[in-house]
């Protein structure tokens, strides 16, 4: 029987740990003689040579690493196997997948340090990512929140670069159990089954129901999906990093943190009861004076270009997706499917030839959009917004005046647009479900 090399997850529990802003902190208190034998475990699976690793299959060995929630000591051994063997697709492929699971743990764990209350509706999908309570959360500010965005923005690049690095030939196939999958998103050296991917699935999604769970044999195209993903992960993150919402930060953020609360501010504490909003009138003022404050001063303004850049991306890796989706002639437990193939992922959604063909006419137009031969209608203009001027030449932000229309008036030209009847063509051709098309098709 071959050597299998595993470290186990509670070793990581034992050395010091990064926070996003390069401090470390000690997990635990674990006894020096263990801590010594851990130690040792972790040496021998970082010098370990590729043949051991390889005994059990790169595949198998990414699925062993991500439903134990051991990410850190699988993204080094599958990049050992990688690097050893540049025809390892599997390897490749795997590394990429728990490069990325690993971006979205230490996004959890910065969360958890300071207290993220994960609101049930939310205008900021990425806050809705279901960290444990913490009871003693470390003290916030914006500028930490800040940082840990910009750790999770370097993650994704990471990830996508690795995915892109997938060989041409071979035929990469990764079995997963997306309700096995786990992670630490609380940083206590444990991947609990309350913190497994289909449970964050569910919660992003904002589904009531059982955590997401279903066997899906990740291929090629999968990896490219996901590459798409990152890229409207990155173009959101940069956006907001271009401007400084420390204003909205300062009025809203201790709804989201329980570490940016401040007992001295008494705009921390709970309103006094009123006949006409009872106890909820400091949330809903302190909602009121968020939304009023979303006017941003530029930060850094390259990243506005930096955001583009990744928009644009994401019909090209779109069209690469279908291409080899549409190229398959299996069928084994798909996520994405071709008309051909069954969904093991999202079953009440069929997929068809006609679907597809439209996906293709709306990737179409967002990349004319992106371009700027086609613009945006405003409900208070004839002319419409070109979004291409408006990241190439940013401006302070302030969503009150993009409403009324006094932001956009820099932007507007004539030309064909996208407007309200384009967005209802789209409902239509996608069965009145678009939304949860284009969250699914990517």
């Amino acid at each position: 029987m071959a050597w299998k090399p595993r470290i186990d997850h509670l070793a990581m529990t034992s050395l010091p740990m990064p926070t996003p802003g390069g401090h470390y902190s000690q997990r635990s208190k674990e006894p020096d003689l263990r801590r010594f034998g851990l130690t040792l475990a972790l040496l021998f699976g970082v010098f370990a040579h590729p043949a051991h690793l390889a005994a059990q299959g790169s595949a198998g060995l990414a699925r062993q690493h991500l439903e134990a929630g051991t990410l850190l000591a699988g993204e080094a051994a599958l990049q050992r196997l990688a690097d050893a063997d540049p025809r390892d697709a599997d390897a490749r492929l795997g590394q990429g997948f728990v490069q990325f699971v690993r971006a979205v743990e230490r996004l959890g764990q910065g969360f958890h340090r300071y207290g993220l209350q994960p609101p049930r509706q939310s205008f900021i999908p990425i806050l809705r990512l279901p960290v444990p309570p913490n009871p003693n959360p470390e003290k916030l500010d914006y500028g930490k929140l800040r940082m840990i965005y910009v750790a999770f923005l370097a993650d994704l690049a990471k990830a996508e670069r690795t995915l892109a690095r997938v060989p041409a030939a071979g035929e990469p196939k990764i079995i997963l159990d997306l309700g096995k999958v786990r992670l630490d998103l609380d940083g206590d050296g444990r991947a609990d089954q309350a913190e497994s991917l289909g449970v964050i699935m569910a919660s992003i999604s904002g589904q009531r129901a059982a955590p997401i769970s279903a066997e899906i044999a990740f291929d090629r195209a999968d990896g490219t999906w996901l590459r798409g993903y990152t890229q409207i992960l990155s173009a959101l993150l940069e956006f907001v990093l271009a401007y400084d919402w420390s204003e909205t930060y300062a009025a809203a953020g201790h709804h989201f943190f329980a570490g940016a609360r401040d007992p001295a501010n008494p705009l921390h504490r709970e309103a006094m009861p009123n006949p006409m909003l009872g106890s909820e009138g400091g949330t809903i003022a302190d909602t009121i004076a968020m939304i009023h404050l979303i006017r941003w001063p530029l930060a850094e303004p390259e990243r506005m270009k930096r955001s583009l850049e990744h928009l644009k991306r994401v019909p090209v890796l779109s069209r690469q997706n279908w291409r080899e989706i549409l190229a398959e002639t299996d069928d084994d437990r798909e996520w994405l499917p071709n008309p051909n193939q069954k969904s093991r992922g999202l079953v009440g959604m069929p997929v068809t030839q006609e679907l597809v063909g439209n996906w293709m006419k709306v990737m179409d137009e967002f990349e004319d959009v992106l371009e700027g031969r086609k613009l945006i209608a405003h409900w208070r203009f004839q002319k419409g917004i070109d979004l291409k001027a408006f990241y190439e030449s940013p401006r302070p932000f302030d969503l009150v005046l993009w409403i009324t229309g006094h932001s956009a008036t820099p932007y507007l030209k004539d030309g064909p647009m996208v407007s309200g009847e384009t967005t209802r063509q789209w409902q239509l051709m996608f069965g009145g479900n678009f939304l949860g098309y284009a969250f699914w098709f990517n």
